[in-house]
């Protein structure tokens, strides 16, 4: 059916038929579409309801109130029909295609527009079915209403739809901006972020708060700062808290925050408390620094006085080494501001002397007698003697957390008991739930503990509540008031272990339950599910870092899917030592309880696969996948989802090797199946993102292979289907935006490419942190683009930088790392520091050939360039010595080599060329045309390129009829596939125009040069110094061939132009003065001659020495011009000068010779 035609306007009742009839045609061509493959079956009954409504409206049109269908109405209708039949003609045609593999990626990009397209298809037929039905109700209350209220309702209906429909086109198409309510940031305004209450039962102390607070006392320069020393549970953490309060109450205007530094996931989590308090713009950003960011907002932009509490900094690994936290240590995010103080609490007194090397740590001893006695209370007192006080203050150790825990159990059962009895009774007697919820966090991080990490799947939440409200009232946990989470304190698990291991004979099957919760609810490093694996890693952390006696067929399962799933997250966050770590562990209990071929033990080995990809460890990556592949076609089969994963992962690793051809078929088959997988389940995101995946892959390959436009369209196709499906702030977003940036400064796009790139590099900073192995990435690129921009220094800066935080991230040897290396060499080259070039170039070579093989395309592109390096200082014979071996190493590739092959062959006959070994070039030449010609045919322009290359070296050994052969060849084809003004044609016919002027074919050479200056002229104007360069070659042609009007109205344009550019001293004007001089002679204009031979003798001698050939020639051409014109004297003496020139320079120059 080619489609139903638009409807003629004519008299409403005939508009009426027309478009029912117009629209049953319509809904015939959905039901057949709807039986296409992968479409969704709801257009059919769509299609079904229409035609039911249409049925009715024709029997009521027949019989209808006069008046009462509009002209509006009707013509609503019409036009969403009318669109109706627009979609299902583009979706016919989005189905047509080519089946060659690249048609097949630009098919699959249609495939996905299709899928939209079909969406829109069902919302316009859903707008019609709506617009019907108020359209049928208006006509059947017409039977017991006036016509004219039933056609103000139904306008008025319709009129709120168009204006609801209009909105809705408004959103989609980005013309509204929601207003996201930001505001900006907190700058005067004090803010209270401390979670934790007040202690009403705080006593004493009072001597350490004094010194806390003369230690803190405002200066003028620089952040206060002190630290509390003491053993755990001897109070530091209240005598903080306490301070904090008190603080509050004396200075209101001071903002107080308290940081939670158990582990590193508290202590982000406590800063990122403070961006969200303080409003600080940024922080909603997903993956943004948040630490960075809140220091540089205490640091530059908050006014007011502030006390930072760090609670509990008692791992010097985690505060003070580089790396634990994107590349850096949390110490180094402390903001260093006048206006603020800081307060640290640990256990550790090296640590608080680190904390404060300015003075010693606060020490804060167990409490006196009478302040202990004071912490039981006057309830506990009245009713227990002295003695009985002092020997539980004995068996508490005079520790005020475990005096408040024996207090608060005390008073609520009214009777004094011993340590053992509280846990007994809290645990076990009065709630059993309370007791295993407890027993569970012991083994977990004690802080943030999250109720969803608790609660039992089938659990009711008032039975959960209720036990850990009881916890809680025995302040044996304290509850979060900002979120659904608890924090335990350190001692409260060593006792609970301790309870368990003595009196339940049972610990270790508290630690498997919260290995078993963790394993089950730790979801994989999904970008969507970041948040949640960031809440649940600390925890996962101290389980997995528990040693177990002994666990259990189901207890090593759930300890191998909780390392696989960290290890996920890991290997996404950038942390790649510890994931390979943990995924190794994974795949050997994954091997060791189920055997190779099963789907969990192979999910482990593609992590561990991916994760040491990301190491840069590509030939076991290989490997691995490989292995993956294998078993997941024989337990999953050829097209399942993971199965086409895989070859997404061997294909990058392949192509991560070099070797590309491979890749390319790797990358064919995933195409192909995700394809069809996508016309299977057109609505699945997943699916769609997975052939998004596929598509960029096809799009690198065409990179690879030079075919840069091809590659970019693709690219930016994916970009903005990819962006609509996961949202611009996603890591696989980033990819796709990474790729575009890169086609876009190959194809010296530059200024787009490095603003593609800043707003990658911005975005990545944000999600992925400013150390993650992908921004520094992008960094790179940036600093390569800006080399290419020419701003070297720059570029230099940029590459050490990155280089520096690869080395501490990634390791020396990492090919990152090592390609980061190799760039600066390039620059370092391009600024003139040769040796520190050649030693980073070396460097790299030793690096790459142990990371990467000796055949590596990476490896031989650094031997080339040492190459060009060596040849550049003039040694030579290391140079060409160099290019041999490397030649051949990339001959060992074999078809997988081609590329570099052809790319060594170039640079070895240029260097040949340089040394003006022209024979020794010709044959390189020669054998680089003959594999280019294999990989791309006869008449590609890659191969004319070569055949221009090659006709240099012919013409330089004496042979311009064979150059001049290979030129016109050149010539021919660039005229007629490029046209004449291609920058490529104007190349050739440059090159073959000089060759006639060498072999005195004037007559020839004259319109070709006629032809490039009038070319030029329009390209880059008259006075650009492309065009006078083509313009002085023409004037000395005519010169030569006695056309002195011609030439003197030439040189004289070419004069005037080159004076304005460059100046009246600049050598190229000077030969122009010179050559004009001798066609005025040649015309007897000899008084204006004998003044231009004079300057550009005089400005010869001035700006390049009197000795210099330049000049002699001039000297020369004013002696015997003063000859010629009778001035015998004056041109004796100049020729007794020349003549001692050219003995001292053992050289002559021929009389009268006209430059070119």
């Amino acid at each position: 059916m080619s489609g139903a035609e638009a409807l003629v306007v004519v008299g409403l009742a005939a508009n009426v038929l027309q478009f029912l009839d117009f629209t049953a045609e319509v809904c015939g061509r959905i039901r057949d579409y709807s039986t296409g493959p992968g479409l969704p079956r709801k257009l059919a009954a769509q299609a079904d309801r229409l035609s039911d409504l249409l049925v009715l409206l024709r029997s009521l049109s027949a019989n209808s109130v006069n008046g009462t269908l509009e002209k509006s109405v009707i013509a609503r209708c019409q036009a969403q029909a009318e669109d109706l039949v627009l979609l299902l003609n583009s979706l016919k045609g989005s189905q047509e295609g080519q089946d060659r593999w690249w048609s097949n990626a630009r098919k699959a990009l249609r495939s996905l527009s299709r899928s939209e397209k079909v969406e829109e298809l069902q919302n316009v037929l859903d707008s019609l079915l709506n617009t019907l039905s108020i359209l049928l109700q208006a006509e059947t209350s017409a039977v017991r209403k006036s016509s004219s209220h039933v056609e103000a309702n139904t306008h008025s209906i319709l009129q709120i739809q168009n204006a609801q429909t209009a909105i809705l086109d408004d959103i989609r198409l980005g013309q509204l901006k929601v207003d996201p309510g930001e505001h900006g940031a907190l700058i005067d305004q004090s803010v209270w972020l401390v979670t934790i209450g007040r202690n009403p039962e705080f006593v004493g102390r009072k001597v350490i708060i004094d010194e806390i607070r003369e230690r803190l006392e405002p200066t003028s320069d620089f952040v206060r700062k002190a630290v509390l020393c003491g053993l755990g549970g001897v109070g530091k953490s209240q005598i903080a808290l306490e301070y904090a309060y008190q603080q509050r109450s004396n200075s209101p205007s001071t903002s107080v925050f308290w940081i939670h530094a158990t582990n590193t996931a508290h202590f982000v989590e406590s800063f990122k408390r403070i961006a969200y308090k303080c409003k600080i713009p940024g922080r909603d950003v997903p993956g943004i620094d948040v630490l960075q960011l809140v220091q540089g907002y205490l640091e530059t932009e908050y006014e007011r006085r502030w006390l930072m509490i760090i609670d509990n900094v008692d791992d010097r690994t985690m505060f003070f080494e580089n790396g634990n936290y994107r590349g850096k240590a949390l110490c180094e995010y402390m903001p260093q501001t006048a206006l603020g103080a800081i307060l640290y609490t640990t256990r550790n007194r090296d640590i608080g002397i680190d904390l404060d090397s300015s003075r010693d740590p606060i020490d804060v001893p167990s409490m006196s007698v009478e302040e202990a006695r004071s912490l039981l209370g006057t309830r506990i007192q009245s009713q227990s003697t002295e003695a009985e006080q002092l020997a539980l203050l004995d068996e508490l150790v005079y520790l005020p957390l475990a005096i408040t825990q024996a207090v608060a159990f005390m008073l609520k059962r009214r009777f004094n008991s011993s340590v053992k009895d509280l846990s007994t009774m809290a645990g076990k007697s009065e709630n059993p739930r309370a007791a295993e919820i407890l027993s569970i966090m012991s083994y977990l991080d004690r802080q943030a503990i999250p109720d969803s990490l608790l609660i039992m799947d089938n659990e009711d939440s008032f039975t959960f509540d209720e036990a850990v409200g009881l916890l809680d009232a025995f302040s044996l946990i304290t509850r979060s008031s900002s979120s659904n989470a608890s924090n335990i304190h350190r001692l409260v698990q060593v006792a609970t272990r301790a309870w368990l291991s003595e009196y339940e004979k049972k610990h270790d099957a508290s630690a498997q339950e919260a290995q078993r919760l963790l394993a089950e609810r730790f979801p994989e490093g999904w970008f969507e599910n970041w948040s949640t694996c960031a809440m649940y890693l600390p925890h996962a952390d101290a389980v997995l870092n528990y040693g177990f006696i002994d666990q259990s067929t189901a207890q090593a399962a759930s300890r191998a899917t909780l390392l696989m799933h960290t290890s996920s997250y890991l290997r996404k966050q950038g942390r790649l030592e510890v994931a390979e770590s943990r995924s190794r562990e994974s795949l050997q209990l994954h091997r060791r309880l189920y055997g190779d071929d099963n789907a969990k033990t192979l999910a482990s080995t593609a992590e561990l696969a991916m994760t040491i990809h990301r190491r840069g460890r590509y030939e076991e990556a290989v490997r691995l996948q490989r292995k993956v592949l294998a078993g997941r076609e024989k337990v999953l089969g050829d097209s399942h989802r993971l199965t086409l994963e895989t070859l997404n992962a061997l294909g990058y690793d392949l192509r991560s090797l070099g070797r590309h051809k491979e890749a390319e078929e790797v990358h064919r088959r995933e195409l192909t199946e995700k394809q069809k997988l996508f016309d299977k389940n057109p609505d699945d995101v997943h699916i769609q993102a997975d052939l998004l995946i596929a598509i960029n892959n096809a799009a690198r390959l065409l990179s690879h292979q030079g075919k840069y436009a091809e590659a970019e369209q693709m690219h930016r196709d994916a970009l903005a289907k990819i962006e609509k499906l996961m949202g611009f702030a996603n890591p696989d977003t980033f990819i796709t935006l990474g790729e575009l940036a890169g086609v876009l400064r190959d194809q010296d796009k530059l200024e787009e490419a490095a603003n593609t790139y800043e707003i990658l590099l911005e975005n990545r900073i944000k999600v992925l942190g400013e150390l993650h192995p992908d921004t520094l990435v992008t960094r790179s690129n940036i600093a390569t683009l800006r080399g290419r921009q020419g701003h070297q220094e720059e570029a230099e800066r940029l590459y050490r930088w990155v280089y520096s935080d690869e080395v501490k991230l990634l390791g020396e040897k990492h090919p990152s790392t090592l390609n980061t290396l190799h760039n600066l060499g390039c620059v370092l080259a391009d600024r003139g520091q040769p040796t520190e070039a050649e030693e980073a170039f070396r460097k790299v070579i030793e690096g790459q050939n142990v990371a990467l093989g000796v055949n590596h395309p990476d490896t031989l592109t650094s031997r080339s360039n040492l190459s060009i390096l060596i040849g550049q200082q003039g040694r030579y014979t290391e140079a060409e010595s160099l290019d041999r071996e490397t030649i051949e190493l990339a001959q060992s590739r074999g078809a997988e080599g081609d590329l570099e092959y052809l790319q060594l062959l170039h640079k070895y006959a240029t260097l040949l060329i340089d040394q003006e070994k022209y024979a020794e070039a010709e044959p390189i030449r020669r054998q680089q045309l003959a594999v280019q010609m294999r990989l791309t045919g006869e008449d590609s322009s890659a191969a004319y390129a070569i055949r221009q290359q090659l006709a240099f070296a012919i013409g330089h050994q004496g042979r311009p009829e064979d150059a001049i052969d290979l030129y016109e060849q050149v010539l021919k084809y660039r005229v007629e596939r490029m046209g004449y003004e291609h920058e490529d044609t104007l190349e050739a016919l440059w090159n073959l125009a000089v060759t006639m002027m060498h072999l005195k074919r004037l007559e020839e050479a004259e319109p070709m040069f006629s032809q490039l200056v009038d070319l030029k002229s329009n390209q880059l104007g008259s006075g650009h110094a492309t065009t006078l360069e083509c313009h002085v070659q023409l004037s000395w042609v005519q010169q030569q061939l006695k056309k002195y009007s011609a030439s003197e109205e030439n040189y004289r344009k070419v004069l005037e132009a080159q004076t304005d550019l460059e100046g009246p001293e600049h050598p190229l004007t000077l030969l122009v003065t010179n050559n004009l001089a001798s066609v005025l002679a040649y015309q007897g204009k000899n008084e204006e001659a004998e003044v231009l031979f004079r300057r550009a003798y005089e400005g010869r001698v001035k700006v390049l020495g009197s000795g210099d050939d330049r000049t002699m020639k001039s000297l020369r051409h004013l002696t015997e011009f003063l000859s010629d014109i009778g001035k015998d004297d004056e041109s004796g003496e100049l020729l007794e000068r020349l003549n001692a020139l050219e003995i001292a320079s053992g050289d002559g120059t021929s009389p009268m010779e006209d430059e070119a």
